[in-house]
């Protein structure tokens, strides 16, 4: 048998053609831990069916940043395997378990996967380097670089986090993207160098930030739906796809006049706690009283459930739960307490 420690070291490539995004799984084949970076929500069941078959312990779902053009399956990943969802520090994703700053270290097995900070395409793109291999989000591509026109994308940035940061590894070290239109499936520094011509080793500043600022490209076309969600790690708010355990008295505020008949928000508080103040529109349905109530309830499309802090919300969800009702969305993790406290508007 081979002891070489790079022989442990597994890795895949995989490719969604309708956003030509990458998304990379690499673990250790004797511990059997690993990770998975980029991962696209409409390939979902792919990922999950290389981690299954090949019998990866995954610790780690990670995002190179807020994507615009796809949604992240992060969420769904972390919800099947138990891993820890990963975004950059200042990328301000409140559901991810992890937010990287510059040198921190994930292990998977006995492998190390480093983060980047890489500012520019967006301020919270973080590349990532292990086993002489940069995965680079949308910092860096095959003979190009991401567009630094939206989500605080800022061109000096962007080159110095290539010049200063990603060209400092070794000529040798591979490049995977996040992206590639063209059919190509990785780099190397030494050819970026060479051959990228918005930033290649002799580009002075002045002539990147020029290029970078005339390129006039179109909108992302998913960037409406594919933002929000991905601040919320891929989770959607129509119905089917909102989360429990992530879902906020925040996240209701957001939403609060987008609501349609079909859907209600229900405060489970006494009397007494709702007439002090409660959220507009919202019903009363006490806890121990949701019985009387239950048809109402289920004649609803969706009906988010909360009370002053999340307990009796989570109580009466699993009472509610059990009898069948699957429209509930329990706010377990806040309540009228944040909601109070963020001073939203009450009606008494």
């Amino acid at each position: 048998m081979n002891n070489n420690k790079k022989s442990s070291f597994v890795f895949r490539q995989l490719f969604d053609k309708d956003t030509g995004t990458f998304t990379y799984l690499m673990f250790d084949s004797d511990t059997m831990e690993g990770l998975i970076i980029d991962p696209v929500k409409e390939q979902f069941d792919r990922s999950l069916q290389f981690i299954e078959e090949l019998g990866v312990e995954l610790k780690y779902v990670i995002d190179t940043h807020v994507h615009a053009d796809h949604v992240t399956s992060s969420c769904m990943l972390r919800d099947a395997t138990g891993a820890k969802s990963a975004f950059g520090e200042t990328s301000a994703v409140q559901c991810a378990d992890l937010l990287l700053s510059d040198g921190d270290e994930l292990e998977f097995g006995r492998f190390k996967l480093k983060a980047i900070s890489t500012p520019g395409h967006t301020d919270a793109c973080t590349s990532f380097y292990t086993e002489g291999r940069l995965f680079t989000g949308d910092s860096l591509l095959i003979r190009g670089c991401g567009r630094t026109d939206f989500q605080q994308g800022d061109p000096e940035k962007l080159f110095n986090s290539i010049t200063q940061k990603l060209y400092a590894y070794p000529d040798s070290t591979l490049v995977y993207p996040g992206h590639d239109y063209l059919g190509r499936t990785a780099s190397c520094i030494r050819e970026e160098k060479s051959f990228n011509s918005r930033i290649c080793s002799g580009q002075t500043l002045e002539k990147f930030v020029q290029i970078m600022n005339n390129l006039n490209l179109p909108k992302p076309k998913r960037i409406d739906e594919a933002v929000p969600q991905n601040m919320k790690c891929g989770y959607s708010l129509e119905l089917g796809h909102v989360n429990e355990d992530n879902f906020t008295m925040h996240d209701l505020h957001q939403m609060l006049d987008k609501l349609n008949p079909t859907e209600k928000v229900i405060d489970v508080r006494m009397p007494s706690e709702y007439n002090q103040g409660h959220v507009p529109g919202s019903l009363n349905i006490p806890m121990g009283n949701e019985q009387a109530f239950i048809d109402e309830i289920r004649g609803y499309d969706r009906v988010f459930l909360h009370c002053h802090s999340g307990r009796r919300a989570q109580t009466v969800y699993t009472m509610l739960s059990m009898q069948g009702l699957e429209n509930l969305v329990c706010i377990n993790s806040s309540g009228m307490a944040d909601w109070q406290q963020a001073a939203f508007p009450v009606e008494q």
